[in-house]
């Protein structure tokens, strides 16, 4: 049975009307790992599933980005928290690792898929990691790219990492790559032997990546998801 904690909400934001990202402290110190998640509610008989969006932080609070669904009325509840609200959480529970840096590494993130393929990416780079790191990172609308200028900043910080957003609809805002995340990857690298790729988002984004990368050579041990 994973443990119980409680939760106090330290700092919220709202980076979009649907997105936003909480950090809580728990009761006492949690142990865990990049990769990982909990089990996050306002009891323990109704508890949902979300990724830890960080690297173990020094200040030990816990880090999540949440997209709100559609006619939930537990998001909506959630939405609604304030600073200062408790919550509760069981885990940290496995998800994915980082695995020693052989090869390229690429991460394939879709919406708040982003919040896991972020805490890999920190503790690689924590690690100081030296092989190539290639972070796409696949959205709706540009606004959806709610830690644009924190990865912008990470890619001039660090030499081996390369960032790509990718948009899929249509928006006049944005002068950047456009269409699937997963095809962008896939003209940047025709051939994806010899690599390395994580993917966090929406299931049947991560079903078509991942047969149309095993298509282009990757091996599907080094298809993390």
């Amino acid at each position: 049975m994973s443990n119980t904690h409680t939760l106090k909400v330290v700092r919220l934001e709202h980076y979009t009307p649907h997105i936003i990202r909480l950090l809580m402290k728990p009761d006492f110190p949690v142990v865990y790992e990049s990769g990982q998640y909990i089990m996050l509610g306002f009891d323990t008989e109704d508890l949902k599933p979300f990724s830890i969006a960080s690297a173990p932080r020094e200040d030990g609070l816990i880090e999540c980005h949440i997209r709100k669904q559609p006619d939930s009325e537990w998001m909506e509840k959630l939405f609604a928290v304030e600073v200062g609200d408790t919550l509760v959480m069981q885990g940290p529970k496995d998800q994915m690792s980082v695995t020693p840096a052989h090869t390229p590494i690429l991460f394939v993130a879709g919406g708040t898929g982003f919040a896991p393929m972020k805490a890999l990416l920190d503790e690689y780079l924590r690690q100081h990691t030296e092989v190539p790191l290639h972070f796409y990172w696949g959205v709706r609308q540009s606004q959806d790219l709610y830690m644009q200028k924190e990865m912008l900043d990470l890619e001039r910080l660090h030499a081996n990492l390369i960032y790509v957003p990718v948009v899929s609809e249509n928006d006049p805002e944005w002068h950047g790559p456009t269409g699937l995340v997963h095809e962008q990857v896939l003209k940047d690298y025709p051939s994806l032997a010899h690599k390395t790729v994580y993917m966090c988002g929406p299931w049947p984004m991560i079903e078509t990546a991942k047969k149309d990368f095993i298509e282009a050579g990757l091996d599907p041990i080094a298809c993390i998801h």
